[in-house]
């Protein structure tokens, strides 16, 4: 493979670690770049990666959520080299609001220091809270998107990427989407070579298909609707292979169209008209998940009227089929 790194020296990683850490959050990253180092060894001029675990708190032992313990080589009080690349790893949202105020001054402080900041899954929360990502485009887990979108209006949340990268913040989805983002760092720094190398040796896709909201559910869950939203859920919820019009919704709650529309869009954060869409889109998911049953059936099933307009619903929400969903995500027979 061609030398094609432009920069010999070290990059300083920072993975910073908190309470409850998930450890693919750590791991991930961590052995791509370690893998990229192996690579880079072999022949190659380049200087790769040195990577440090770095916890935000005072204590360098932090348990993961799993219960292993986790050693950080330097807390954020006492680090004492130069960062290249930082990266908040999640943890759990409670987590979230026992952390020192000194983490986010930290942050804040560290931003115009560091070629790169960013975060894997629920990080994006630590960086929102230090106000380092207003005015930003960012991703985090599919479960908490609009948890993030709802605490800080000032972002624009998108779910689908399983990484953005916006100017030098760097935001990744779900868990593993941090393995995602570490292969875009590799190949910034070296390369599409020694990426796709690097890949190939972790058994990875170097840019995975599909987007990450195909991981999760379309409507939030149940138990975070308001009573409102819920009862046209109900109501809704056997009969979506009927016809289903905003008129029938309306007359349910004894409201009239406009203002029934109005208080939905209110309640939910989204038209009636999407709605319905969304529960169909969940149930045709479920059913290709745990059927056997024809993709037309599916269709007429959830109210699609044809194969061909459940097709195009999946293609704009999921970048992916109902035959290549059904491929992924159906268990074995």
């Amino acid at each position: 493979m061609e030398d094609v790194g432009k920069d010999t020296g070290i990059k300083n990683i920072v993975l910073l670690v908190l309470p409850q850490v998930q450890l693919l959050d750590v791991a991930g990253p961590c052995d791509v770049f370690t893998s990229a180092n192996r690579f880079l060894s072999e022949g190659r001029s380049q200087s790769g990666y040195h990577v440090y675990l770095v916890s935000g708190t005072s204590e360098k032992i932090l348990y993961s959520s799993s219960g292993i313990p986790l050693t950080c080589s330097h807390t954020i009080y006492d680090i004492d080299f130069n960062i290249d690349t930082l990266l908040v790893a999640g943890t759990t949202l409670t987590v979230l609001d026992e952390i020192n105020p000194n983490l986010y001054s930290y942050l804040r402080n560290m931003k115009e220091k560091v070629k790169r900041m960013g975060s894997v899954c629920v990080g994006a929360f630590v960086l929102a809270k230090a106000g380092l990502l207003k005015g930003k485009q960012v991703t985090t887990h599919w479960k908490y998107a609009d948890t993030l979108q709802k605490s800080y209006p000032e972002l624009e949340v998108n779910v689908n990427p399983f990484f953005i990268r916006d100017q030098q913040m760097y935001t990744s989805g779900g868990v593993s989407s941090g393995m995602d983002l570490a292969l875009a760092v590799v190949e910034e720094d070296f390369g599409k070579p020694l990426a796709a190398e690097v890949a190939r040796h972790l058994v990875l896709h170097l840019k995975r298909a599909g987007v990450q909201s195909q991981f999760g559910n379309a409507l939030p869950d149940y138990e975070t609707l308001s009573p409102f939203t819920k009862g046209i859920r109900d109501l809704l919820k056997d009969k979506l292979g009927q016809s289903i019009s905003i008129e029938y919704m309306a007359e349910f709650v004894n409201m009239s169209i406009r203002n029934f529309s109005r208080v939905f869009l209110k309640e939910s954060g989204m038209t009636p008209g999407r709605f319905l869409e969304k529960m169909r889109l969940d149930q045709a998911k479920n059913m290709l998940e745990y059927t056997d049953m024809s993709i037309d059936m599916i269709a007429e099933k959830c109210g699609f009227g044809s194969s061909v307009s459940l097709r195009r619903l999946f293609l704009k929400n999921l970048s992916m089929s109902p035959a290549q969903y059904r491929r992924a995500f159906k268990g074995p027979e």
